[in-house]
């Protein structure tokens, strides 16, 4: 039976004697709650970025410029930063589980009309729908990570879903490639394919997603004051998760009921649906959260402005690629995320669980875990530089699809690191903080996309990836910062509750 201690690390949160508590659900419901909540993105992702290596065949077919036919993806990444306005403050009004069935099935009917879309226009307002329904899950499953799963285990089931969001980039061009080239309705047969792994979903979300939803008590003032006297000696205990202060104890697992797992929506007749849209707004003042916005975005643009520019530049001389071979510069993508999500998830946790043990308060302040940022912060920023100049002086394929795993690996690594802070730091604004960084990061990355093709044009692929190289480096710095600034709120806070001790 379980304790309130593992490898000797508090539980945080502690588990309530309620047995609607999510942390109390067995870890096969667990994870089967994660894998099917993150799939929403992995087929959002395949569904917006496949048609990536379809762009020569739709100028073709819909007789559009390259700029216009780019519209199709580029706007399609804007409407899944702005969906997340209405999707978040749904799932507060209603459930996370309303939230997130509800947008996969529009999602599924915006791939419907995506493959029977005659005309440019019907295609794009599709692919405007599909950006919008995608756009739940990118706030929503953190906040889902954080519901049911304690602090040490979460950089772990953070970097599942990392991989998965971006892994559907990297897998849709890659099977897109094969489909454009070889299937019959060519990239109208693909987005088929993402409708049926669509359905799929909605099929695993309906009986293996219970409302993870639950309103756990604030830890007392005598709590805080008794994590204090244990602590004294300690000037770096982690107040924030004073509950964890707690007597050791056992809980037990408990599995919801059928009946109770196929509840539609948990409504919260005390939210306020124009609140819960104006409340991410809030938080962009947080410099923890303007960090999160501005390195997820960074770090993920690089890649994106590959992803767009690969037919341009394998499809030309001297490299002659076809559509398929295009489609598989993405192994090296999917090797990239693999590596980070071991190294940005299972290691990051060891990391943090050494540091934890340490410490007499046997519990993991947030700034610690920006300290899991050194083993691989280089290999985005190094991607960059090689990219740079393999694809500015048209050196060998290999070159380029080393470059690009490098800069897919720090796509997953350092914005998994990132998120797990964050949802630590402010745990019960998580769902807020999420929206404003998906909202943000989404807008940051689109200027970049929307202005990709021609920016490369224009000015060649050695200073686009130098100002990328440049930005990459300094998110990491501004980690600095934080880690000292948080460091110093913490004896702050513990200092004064001394004193009211």
């Amino acid at each position: 039976m379980p304790t309130l201690s593992h490898r000797g690390l508090q539980l945080i949160p502690v588990p309530t004697d309620d047995p609607g508590d999510p942390l109390r659900w067995p870890s096969w419901l667990k994870l089967s709650v994660i894998l099917s909540t993150s799939l929403v993105n992995f087929v959002s992702n395949m569904g917006g970025a496949g048609l990536s290596v379809a762009v020569p065949v739709l100028m073709q077919q819909l007789q559009r410029s390259q700029a216009e036919v780019t519209q199709l993806l580029t706007l399609n990444f804007l409407f899944l930063g702005i969906g997340n306005i209405f999707w978040v403050p749904l799932a507060v009004k209603f459930g996370k589980r309303a939230s997130i069935i509800s947008s996969m099935l529009l999602q599924a009917g915006a791939l419907v009309w995506c493959a029977v879309a005659t005309g440019y226009d019907s295609l794009l307002g599709a692919r405007c729908v599909l950006g919008f329904a995608a756009a739940a899950g990118e706030s929503i499953v953190p906040e889902i990570v954080a519901d049911i799963f304690f602090v040490h285990e979460r950089a772990t089931m953070m970097a599942i879903y990392v991989v998965l969001i971006s892994g559907g980039s990297a897998v849709g061009p890659l099977i897109g490639g094969f489909m454009v080239e070889y299937a019959s309705g060519t990239w109208r047969s693909y987005m088929w394919l993402c409708f049926a792994l669509a359905s799929f979903n909605i099929v695993l979300l309906v009986f293996l997603f219970p409302e993870s939803t639950f309103k756990r008590p604030e830890p007392s003032q005598a709590q805080e004051l008794q994590l204090v006297a244990e602590h004294k000696e300690t000037t770096s205990s982690f107040i924030e998760n004073a509950s964890a202060a707690a007597p050791e104890d056992s809980y037990t697992t408990n599995t919801p009921p059928f009946k109770g797992v196929l509840r539609p929506f948990h409504y919260n007749k005390d939210a306020s649906f124009f609140k819960a849209v104006i409340s991410p707004l809030k938080l962009l003042v947080h410099p923890s959260v303007c960090w999160g916005i501005f390195t997820y975005g960074i770090s993920l643009s690089p890649q994106i402005i590959m992803i767009f520019n690969f037919s341009a530049l394998l499809e030309a001389s001297p490299y002659f690629f076809r559509s398929e071979y295009v489609g598989l510069m993405e192994i090296g993508a999917i090797v990239g995320f693999l590596l980070a999500c071991y190294g940005g998830g299972y290691l990051s946790d060891i990391v943090n669980r050494m540091i934890a043990q340490r410490s007499s308060s046997s519990s993991i302040r947030p700034e610690q875990r920006l300290i899991s940022l050194i083993p691989g912060m280089a290999i985005g920023p190094a991607g960059c530089i090689l990219l740079a100049f393999a694809c500015g002086h048209k050196l060998h394929w290999a070159a380029i699809a080393v470059g690009f795993g490098m800069v897919s690996f720090g796509t997953v690594y350092t914005p998994n690191i990132a998120l797990t802070y964050i949802v630590h730091l402010h745990q019960q604004d998580a769902a807020n903080c999420l929206v404003s960084i998906s909202l943000v990061k989404n807008l940051v990355a689109f200027t970049f996309l929307y202005v990709a093709v021609d920016w490369v044009e224009r000015e060649g692929y050695v200073q686009v990836f130098m100002i990328m190289f440049m930005l990459n480096v300094l998110a990491l710095l501004c980690a600095v910062p934080l880690y000292f600034l948080g460091r110093r709120k913490d004896l702050n806070v513990y200092n004064g509750m001394e004193g009211r001790a």
